[in-house]
């Protein structure tokens, strides 16, 4: 449940960090490697990752919209 929650956490900042390179707010070079090392954690995590996206894909949401009590409600956390 652990993994879960920080993919749950991970996710917005990603499309925060995402945002931010598109739009050119901020310093480019920091925003690509927070983003880089952002879906690292990601990856690392490929089972809790896959239960997020299954969570809100069964919800009709966006990744980053989903909880960690959602996840676990589904069971896919187990």
């Amino acid at each position: 449940m652990e993994n879960v929650a920080e993919i749950v956490a991970l996710l917005p900042k990603q499309a925060q960090l995402e945002s931010q390179i598109l739009n050119g707010n901020g310093t480019a070079v920091a925003s690509e490697r927070n983003l880089e090392a952002t879906r690292r954690r990601l990856a690392a995590y490929p089972q809790a990752l896959n239960a997020v996206l299954q969570t809100a894909r069964a919800l009709g949401r966006t990744p980053d919209a989903v909880s960690v009590q959602e996840v676990a409600e589904f069971g896919w956390a187990n």
